[in-house]
């Protein structure tokens, strides 16, 4: 049975129940555009009856809200009253980009997920990809270098795009999460600039509507550099997603273009209310790497990314780790975890050693050296942790209970 969803709307204020979804970001894009066009100057957003609602929806909204506060409007926001869906708000950093003067950006850290960033110049952006690929590699074990290559130059060319051609007031943004339990990756890339149709049609005059406008807009070499492969980012990441049975969409101007395993393909459809700007989700499925190398191939010729985030990690042929910057806090397995898999999949997608540098962290738990350094020891093998691990700096205490971890598990190999 459908979650219900509803708006209501009194002067300059909106309030919004229910699920916060597809149709209701529709409907509250032409409330916005009416209460400002009777003239009035701030809007007041009512959350506090929504019950549920998830980044493809609610982020556009708050993208939308951000141009309008930019604009001169003055937007005020009351959080959900469901103090689950409250964090959730101010986790994501929806909130901050909604009332940026009430609520502050977010620091909340997670192995599995990037709050929405934005970036609005190349420096900005680098910034932004380096810290999703950064958390891509501690959220799912078991990548190899080619994945990790093809997921990032996915990210990186969809969120370019809004940098070369949306002229967005508000820049791009890009919120990633990595689902564990199915080993589906998700970016989610907006903006409240030129729309795919209209930017599309600078150079392709022919397109007739905005429904064609988005078919077009992912099939190969439409706009592609013969030399980078760049401008075949939607055909790219539409592949990725297709060829991995994961789900990719785009809403822009009048049309929505989807791909959804589970209803046949994809689809493309005319939408009565536009949505200015670009909304971009894509979500891969990384279970099978032969499928992601497929998926960058273009004209018969495999695309191999020239220069990836792993190789702006290696510096002197080793791989830096500053655990110190890895968490706040080096107590529990669960905070350690992510780091032992972010060293795996490094190991895996570079040749060089990596260098764990222990300086400024006063002490760690044994459970803590045990999920880092025993496991990595009892994976690895006694030699080739010792070719491939390098601990650099710390004090006496946390040297003695990172060698005790690794003693005990060569007790415990021993005895097998």
């Amino acid at each position: 049975m459908p979650i219900a969803s509803n708006l209501a709307i009194r002067h300059n204020n909106i309030t919004f129940s229910g699920y916060f979804n597809k149709d209701l970001l529709l409907r509250s894009s032409i409330e916005l555009e009416t209460i400002i066009s009777q003239g009035h100057k701030s809007i007041n957003i009512d959350l506090k009856d929504l019950t549920k609602c998830f980044a493809s929806a609610i982020l556009p909204f708050a993208v939308n809200c951000r141009a309008l506060l930019l604009s001169g409007i003055d937007i005020r926001l009351e959080l959900p009253s469901d103090p689950q869906l409250s964090r959730l708000f101010k986790n994501c950093n929806w909130a901050h980009l909604i009332d940026p003067r009430q609520y502050d950006p977010s620091d909340f850290e997670s192995a599995y997920h990037v709050p929405a960033l934005t970036y609005r110049n190349a420096q900005e952006h680098l910034v932004v990809v380096d810290q999703i690929v950064d958390r891509l590699l501690a959220s799912l074990p078991g990548f190899t270098r080619d994945q990790l290559a093809a997921l990032e130059w996915a990210i990186n060319e969809i969120t370019d795009n809004v940098l070369n051609h949306a002229r967005s007031s508000v820049g791009g943004v890009v919120q990633f999460t990595a689902m564990k339990n199915s080993k589906m990756v998700e970016f989610v890339v907006c903006d409240s600039g030129d729309t795919i149709p209209g930017t599309l049609r600078e150079t392709h005059q022919h397109i007739t509507s905005d429904a064609e406008a988005l078919d077009r807009a992912i099939r190969e070499g439409v706009t592609r550099n013969s030399a980078t492969n760049m401008g075949n980012g939607l055909f790219g990441s539409y592949r990725l997603a297709q060829l991995s049975e994961g789900f990719f969409s785009i809403y822009s101007r009048h049309a929505y273009l989807e791909f959804n395993p589970k209803k046949k393909g994809m689809h493309v459809q005319s939408q009565a209310v536009p949505y200015r700007g670009a909304l971009i989700v894509c979500a891969i499925n990384t279970t099978n790497p032969g499928i992601l190398e497929e998926a960058l191939s273009f004209r018969g010729e495999r695309h191999t990314p020239a220069y990836t985030y792993v190789d702006r990690l290696t510096q002197n042929d080793v791989v830096k780790i500053v655990l110190r910057s890895e968490c706040r806090s080096f107590g529990s397995r669960e905070v350690a975890r992510p780091i032992r898999t972010k060293m795996m999949n490094l190991i895996s997608a570079s040749r060089a050693p990596i260098e764990v540098v222990l300086d400024d962290v006063p002490l760690i738990s044994s459970s803590f050296a045990d999920e880092v350094f025993g496991k990595l020891f009892a994976e690895l093998g006694p030699i080739s942790f010792m070719a491939r691990i390098q601990l650099v700096g710390g004090n006496k205490v946390v040297r003695q209970l990172i060698d005790r971890a690794i003693t005990q598990r060569l007790a415990l190999v021993g005895r097998s």
